[in-house]
């Protein structure tokens, strides 16, 4: 059954002999330290107490029968890795009676079955489906069959060492190595093994103090922070006993270029022909990159798992989408606005499954601007606003660890929220029942914009995509994002006003518009500053620079209601000057930043005094832009009224890979 599993590749299947890929013969191949991954721990605390031939004759017996059908029938349930003396009943007791799983997804079934076996595994897999558990319930098991005394929790405090690390999980991302190791200590609470996390972001002093001081049995991290320790004489860290190796999100690895620290991780472990390793990679794709990589990296035989039905209809397809034009920058947050009160309303009303979004944004700047101006908008702690009660938050790569974990967290159990965020979350992190994915602007690459549209839709739910393109947008779609079923949506009122003339407006879209304005005079004037840079590197790639400039000025004008627009960066022109009237902030060359902040004169284009009109509920000192924290949105306690509330708020078919 396994071998049809596989689906192999023709040239996978000449190369490799039948020894290799064969499951009745792999476990002859597999080395003692292996093979005892099928043994567990009661049957031989058993025999202590039962020491006559016969019993053995019978164990002897069992243990043949049931190696025989973990080979011919795949474990599907959980229960039946202690049942068959796979995994030790102290780990399944966690997963079915704690953690309440009971049947293993695809993924799982077809990677722990062989995994246990001691083969390496690449399995490709989407985000979403199990794949931490695959990796992971082998990891562990592994760690415990060669030290059968971390199976049981220390009955009083037991120090293990930091240079006793067995296995090792590399991760492209803070979040993602963060969730692994939630699920990581999950699995292990009632065992000894000891689990440590490694990642950029974070006191490189506080997490060896930690580790030196408790040890660590299994490191979960990052690759530039992992190489950083490991190659660190002085920490202490090291792994001369490893027996185990995952890289999670291979192709995202390769992808950001970590090759380099990899290889270099790789030369701080043991040498796999001195010490027995198991290697297991999983990806979402699998692109040469990470064919080359499983070259030089799995040993021969290893186990192949496509997860990824070819003839499933991918989500970027399967998920209704639709772009909004707007008729410039400053309709963009009125717009956003708008479809907030509606979808919300439409899930107050029954009408649709709680609203639950993520707002992909280009920049960190724009991340920050919006989370800050629909803190403002929703009325903070006050009630009878329309966004009042929905709870929102903010991820970026400026906010520390703690609160983007903090963030995750809570978006993740939430049952009905906003995301503000950058790229920081498209892979990887698995955020449960979202309804809607709003890009505001294009993505750089067609893979973005799939990758983000990936966090709904999930599991079978339902979700949407909405993209909010500017003018300049209009023509690049079609290049950007080739083929894919996104259909025109003009049913948001806000997106197609002309904010620059004076005109009578539906009472609605008048209220709308003037909140919003009123809102971003109430944010900090350097987040507009940063927000207003951001947006010109975001459009480097706009031609007429002259044009790009004219609209981000009207933005600053009609959308953000300032009198005078801050100065545009100098490098948007080339020669490195601004270029135009020094009355709109940007003639001097270099000005931009230049604050004097003792005067109330705009000189070259600087930004000007901050007066206390400006900035409004600034010394509030609890909201977004708190300069004493620096942490934004992440660090506020409260949600739209709800002051208990922790973390923040506003109150084509695939071609098999040929590795040989």
């Amino acid at each position: 059954m396994l071998a049809a599993l596989r689906r192999c590749p023709a040239s996978l299947s000449r190369a490799l002999p039948s020894a290799a890929i064969s499951p009745r013969i792999l476990p002859v191949s597999i080395p003692n330290s292996s093979i005892v991954l099928r043994v567990s721990a009661p049957r031989v605390a058993v025999a202590a107490f039962h020491q006559n031939t016969k019993w053995q004759q019978t164990a002897v017996a069992e243990a043949a029968v049931d190696q025989q059908s973990a080979q011919d029938d795949p474990v599907t349930k959980f229960k039946d890795l202690a049942i068959r003396n796979l995994v030790h009943p102290n780990i399944v007791n966690t997963i079915t009676k704690q953690m309440r799983l009971d049947e293993m997804t695809e993924v799982q079934s077809r990677t722990i079955n062989e995994a246990l076996s001691g083969v390496d595994v690449i399995a490709q897999a989407k985000t979403g489906t199990g794949k931490t558990l695959g990796f992971l319930i082998p990891t562990i098991q592994r760690i415990i069959a060669e030290d059968p005394s971390l199976a049981q929790r220390p009955r009083s405090y037991k120090r293990a060492r930091p240079d006793d690390i067995r296995a090792i999980i590399i991760s492209p991302t803070r979040e993602l190595a963060e969730q692994i190791a939630v699920e990581a200590q999950k699995l292990t609470q009632n065992t000894g093994v000891v689990v440590q996390t490694a990642v950029g972001g974070t006191q490189k002093r506080m997490m060896l103090m930690k580790t030196q001081r408790e040890g660590c049995h299994l490191l979960i991290g990052t690759p530039g922070r992992l190489k950083d320790i490991l190659s660190d004489p002085t920490s202490r860290i090291r792994a001369p006993r490893l027996n185990t190796l995952v890289m999670d999100e291979a192709d995202r690895l390769l992808d950001q270029g970590f090759t380099e620290e990899i290889e270099e991780i790789k030369l701080h472990l043991p040498d796999p022909s001195e010490v027995e390793r198991q290697t297991m990679m999983f990806s979402a794709t699998v692109p040469r990159e990470v064919v080359d990589l499983v070259r030089r990296t799995l040993k021969p035989g290893f186990h192949f798992a496509q997860c990824v039905n070819e003839d499933e209809e991918p989500t970027h397809h399967r998920v209704p989408q639709k772009v909004v034009h707007v008729t410039g920058f400053e309709n963009i947050t009125p717009t956003l606005y708008e479809l907030f009160q509606r979808e919300l309303q439409e899930a107050k009303e029954g009408k649709a499954p709680p609203f639950k979004a993520i707002v992909y944004f280009n920049s960190t700047a724009e991340v920050t601007l919006a989370a800050s101006v629909f803190y403002k908008l929703s009325g903070g702690f006050k009630r009878g606003k329309p966004l009042h009660g929905l709870r929102a938050y903010e991820i970026h790569s400026k906010l520390t660890q703690a609160q983007r974990t903090r963030s995750s967290d809570d978006f993740r159990f939430a049952q009905s929220a906003i995301l503000f965020s950058s790229d920081v979350t498209a892979r990887g992190m698995d955020f449960p029942n979202v309804t809607h994915v709003i890009q505001v602007g294009l993505p750089r690459d067609r893979e973005s914009y799939i990758h983000r549209i990936g966090r709904t839709g999930r599991a079978g739910k339902e979700g949407e995509g909405w993209l909010i393109v500017s003018p300049f947008e209009r023509s690049e779609i079609g290049r950007r994002l080739r083929k894919l079923p996104i259909n025109e949506d003009s049913s948001l009122e806000t997106a197609r006003i002309d904010m620059t003339e004076e005109r009578e407006l539906p009472e609605n879209i008048a209220k709308t518009l003037s909140e919003v304005t009123e809102s971003f005079s109430k944010v900090y004037p350097d987040q507009l500053d940063a927000a207003f840079r951001g947006m010109f590197g975001s459009f480097q790639w706009v031609n007429n620079k002259q044009a790009l400039v004219d609209a981000a000025h009207r933005l600053a004008e009609f959308g953000w209601g300032m009198p005078n627009p801050p100065p545009v960066p100098a490098s948007v022109f080339s020669g490195g000057g601004g270029r135009g009237n020094p009355s709109r902030g940007y003639g001097r060359p270099g000005s931009f930043g230049s604050r004097d902040r003792g005067s109330s004169s705009r000189s070259g284009g600087s930004f000007g005094r901050r007066s206390d009109d400006r900035i409004g509920d600034r010394r509030s000192r609890g909201g977004f832009g708190n300069r004493g924290s620096r942490g934004g949105f992440g660090d506020r306690s409260g949600g739209f009224g709800d002051r208990r509330a922790v973390g923040g708020g506003f109150g084509g078919r695939s071609r098999m890979p040929d590795f040989e």
